[in-house]
């Protein structure tokens, strides 16, 4: 995760049990946290297209954030955008490792976005 904010990047390391880091090749004080948690529990504002709006359960207050991917499962996606008289969803957003073989023999490790909502109702 990437922020323009330290407290909001030392708030997301204290949820996710991470480490925060400057981002060297910003001239903008960019912060990212590294996590070894495979997953966060969100709450799915809006989607389109490739990008998935959320903000945090545990914390509401320290803004909404946005993922983007052209690995997302349209199905998921389409099924998201329309839960709810408010267009939002609790779901758990996870990264998956996944390990493939190109036709050339080369073996390429893709990180693969999925969501899956935990409750229909927020």
């Amino acid at each position: 995760m990437t922020t323009d904010s330290l407290n909001v990047a030392q708030v997301m390391a204290r949820e996710l049990g991470g480490d925060v880091r400057a981002v060297e090749e910003s001239r903008y004080g960019r912060w990212e946290v590294l996590t070894e948690s495979p997953a966060v529990e969100v709450v799915v504002t809006q989607t389109g297209g490739g990008t998935v709006s959320f903000t945090l359960p545990m914390e509401p207050d320290i803004g909404a954030f946005s993922f983007s991917s052209n690995m997302w499962n349209r199905e998921q996606i389409s099924r998201l955008s329309t839960v709810g008289d408010s267009y939002s969803a609790r779901c758990e957003l996870r990264l998956r490792p996944v390990e493939f073989k190109t036709q050339t023999g080369l073996t390429v490790l893709y990180i693969l976005p999925s969501i899956e909502m935990v409750n229909s109702g927020v």
